[in-house]
């Protein structure tokens, strides 16, 4: 018994940690990379302060929660990106669930599935649940991509009408890549 209470502390504090660390990216109020998608998964972390010591049902039960808000952020930075014309002509279509926009995220979808069901298989001696491992990779693969489309989104809008808006972009994104090395 203490053993798996440990275990879910353990847990608990590695992806409050976890957490902690993507706030470092979280976009400023106002900004251009704002969206409705919470980056410091505040929601998530109250959700598991709130279960500790519990089943795994009751963090997979989390994990869908946050899987669900992720999946309205991808929604949103796809919305978006399709008020631009060249979006909306790339996707031969004006709504993200359709055109390539549907098409890419079926395939994304797919692929992140079946890899997250290996991922289980292989991690069952940390998480003792294969459907908890596969929703915590979910959930794990899915911020990387909303933090790309964050990015791609900032970018999409980006106006670099002089020499110095081009270069105060340049040293950010080294910065950025500096530090998520």
């Amino acid at each position: 018994m203490l053993k798996k209470l440990l275990t879910s502390v353990t847990i608990a504090t590695i992806c409050a940690c976890n957490a902690y660390a993507q706030s470092f990216d979280r976009p400023q109020e106002g900004s251009t990379y704002q969206a409705d998608y919470d980056f410091e998964q505040i929601k998530y972390n109250d959700c598991l302060f709130n279960i500790v010591g519990e089943s795994p049902f009751a963090y997979i039960r989390c994990l869908n929660q946050e899987i669900r808000r992720q999946e309205s952020g991808m929604d949103f930075f796809f919305t978006e990106l399709l008020k631009q014309e060249q979006f909306q002509k790339w996707n031969n279509s004006t709504s993200p669930t359709g055109g390539n926009i549907k098409d890419m995220m079926d395939q994304y979808n797919a692929f992140r599935d079946r890899f997250c069901s290996m991922y289980s298989i292989g991690m069952m001696n940390f998480y003792k649940n294969i459907e908890w491992g596969k929703k915590e990779c979910i959930m794990k693969m899915n911020d990387e991509i909303l933090r790309r489309l964050q990015r791609f989104y900032g970018e999409s809008l980006a106006d670099y009408t002089t020499a110095e808006d081009m270069e105060a972009e340049e040293r950010a994104n080294e910065e950025y890549n500096r530090s998520h090395q």
